[in-house]
């Protein structure tokens, strides 16, 4: 059976309680609940006294926000030696749940001027921060930056298509500069939208 309160939730109160026979109008904090009599247990802030109340007797004081979870397109172009770095590091980490990189949705190899370069496309992502991955991908890039290794990282908001996001060190490779960004992740040279 659900609550309608939760523990811990500030509430109004605006009713008669077990011990208080007259109607009381106050702030409170939720205690606990007695579903067979549908009561709530309440701490009366005012009064630092406690009492039972129907549900009908209390209000929310403040809007619950839910917590939603932001979807995004990714699109990594990374030199291949730099794509084995990260995942050397993650082939070290013990605990491997939730492992994006293979959620991949697109992955393509190319070559210019005889070096190796990789696409990693995911097309609708958590791209959460506190995901293994995405730290070590994150964490990765200063370290290829000092090892003069290129990679372009483009974010887009999938539910805030205003949200774009770039972390790239392309100075010394221009051949990971290869997507055109307009509401979709494009590739220059090849053509096509990818998401």
């Amino acid at each position: 059976m659900k609550n309608k309160f939760k523990i811990g939730e500030i509430v109004m109160i605006d009713g008669k309680g077990k011990i208080y026979e007259k109607n009381i109008r106050a702030l409170g904090i939720v205690k606990g609940k007695e579903y067979y009599f549908n009561e709530y247990l309440v701490s009366i802030l005012s009064e630092d006294t406690e009492d039972w109340f129907n549900e009908g007797d209390l209000e929310i004081v403040m809007e619950r926000r839910y917590k939603k979870q932001e979807k995004y397109k990714v699109a990594l172009a990374i030199d291949i030696r730099g794509l084995d770095f990260i995942i050397s590091k993650l082939d070290k980490l013990p605990n491997k749940n939730n492992n994006i990189m293979k959620k991949i949705d697109i992955f393509k190899q190319y070559k210019a001027f005889k070096k190796k370069y990789a696409i990693l496309i995911w097309t609708s992502t958590y791209w959460s921060e506190t995901n293994f991955v995405v730290k070590i991908i994150n964490e990765s890039f200063n370290e290829l930056r000092k090892m003069n290794i290129a990679y372009k990282l483009i974010i887009i908001g999938e539910t805030d298509p205003t949200f774009i996001k770039i972390n790239e060190f392309t100075d010394n490779d221009p051949n990971v500069d290869i997507f055109n960004i307009i509401q979709k992740i494009e590739i220059k040279n090849i053509g096509g939208i990818l998401a």
